[in-house]
């Protein structure tokens, strides 16, 4: 008698097939569909901030249904206002240790985000937030004016998703990157060396390739995934490749790019 089974077709179960999303691009997409089974999320989106020593949030990753246009506008309008970039890095700090940080929100009249939720028809948010080893993250999941407050019900749902969804758009930035550095920057790094335009042209092809995963939002660790080296030649290309720039953070990097570019 054989002790060999013939294969089968295994299912996957709604988590397992939102992870095996992460690496697409249809990912936010499918992780509102997700949320979405909790409770009605009109939007949702997330602030990352590569380093929270030196802290410069963007956008990162989104979907719903406002625009890309209206996300980003809104997100440079709420960036650039000192108050408001303040109060996603306060959030994000009390998540410090590891832990994640829940928090509803109702914007006051005066506030000055309730001119952008008016206008976009919001009315309340939900924030999730977490902070280990000096990379930050926030997620906001929008409830839209026609749906009404968030219940209880929805609440305690939400309690039961929210921490899954957001440690799989942390796992997307460890693996893919910023999608707004993805779309923004690109691999300049290395097009600027190759041109040996200013600082660029001291770069190693290596460490320029470094720069540009860097700008993207990825980690150490995925970088090195990526590459298929170790880590610690990744922190060491890196600190490398700052020290020829003359900067500290990927953020400064991509303001370089910016301004080589004309």
């Amino acid at each position: 008698m054989s002790d060999i089974f013939p294969p089968r077709l295994l299912p996957r179960d709604d988590v397992a097939e939102l992870a095996a999303a992460v690496v697409r691009p249809d990912f936010a997409t499918q992780l509102l569909a997700y949320i979405r089974s909790a409770a009605d999320i009109a939007n949702f989106g997330t602030f990352y901030v590569a380093d929270m020593s030196r802290p410069a949030p963007v956008l990162s990753i989104w979907a719903g249904e406002m625009s890309s246009y209206w996300f980003n506008r809104n997100a440079s309008v709420i960036l650039a206002n000192d108050l408001l970039m303040q109060s996603i890095l306060e959030r994000i700090r009390a998540a410090q240790g590891g832990g994640l940080f829940i928090e509803r929100w109702r914007p006051a009249p005066d506030d000055p985000i309730s001119p952008i939720y008016a206008r976009d028809q919001v009315i309340e948010r939900v924030t999730v937030s977490s902070y280990s080893e000096r990379v930050g993250f926030q997620s906001f999941f929008l409830r839209g004016k026609a749906s009404g407050w968030l219940s209880d019900q929805d609440m305690q749902r939400l309690q039961q998703v929210l921490p899954l969804a957001h440690e799989l758009i942390g796992l997307r930035h460890r693996i893919v990157g910023a999608t707004s550095f993805n779309r923004t920057t690109g691999g300049q790094a290395s097009a600027l060396r190759e041109q040996d335009a200013g600082p660029f042209g001291d770069l190693t092809p290596r460490e320029a390739e470094v720069c540009d995963l860097a700008v993207r939002g990825m980690s150490v660790a995925g970088t090195a995934l990526q590459l298929g080296v170790a880590e610690n030649t990744i922190r060491t290309l890196r600190r490398r490749a700052y020290g020829k720039l003359g900067v500290h953070s990927a953020t400064q990097i991509a303001t370089l790019i910016l301004q080589a570019q004309g």
